[in-house]
């Protein structure tokens, strides 16, 4: 499973997901998706990013958290949703540089 590299500010529990391993969503604008995601809030105030991309599909924020729900699958756990939003922006970037041909 790859993350990126060093310390994570705000993580609290690294994701469960084979980043080098994500579905590729063909966008109509020509990009790809691989990590787009959404933050949720658990009852101990947690933050959690799941990925809107499960199966080789975007699904919508319900069906995110659905998901969620049955696999337990998220790309991280962090003390607030602006850790959650700085590392998604992070690894998005890095999927980008991953991806791009």
């Amino acid at each position: 499973m790859y993350v990126l590299p060093g310390r994570v500010r705000g993580l609290i529990r690294r994701g469960n997901i084979d980043l080098l391993g994500r579905p590729v969503v063909r966008n109509p604008d020509g990009s790809i998706s691989t990590v787009r995601s959404i933050s949720v809030t658990d009852e101990q105030g947690r933050v959690i990013l799941l990925p809107t991309v499960v199966g080789n599909r975007v699904v919508s924020n319900n069906q995110a958290i659905q998901h969620w729900r049955r696999t337990g699958q998220n790309l991280g756990v962090f003390r607030n949703e602006q850790l959650a939003d700085s590392y998604a922006r992070m690894l998005h970037d890095q999927q980008a540089r991953y991806y791009r041909p």
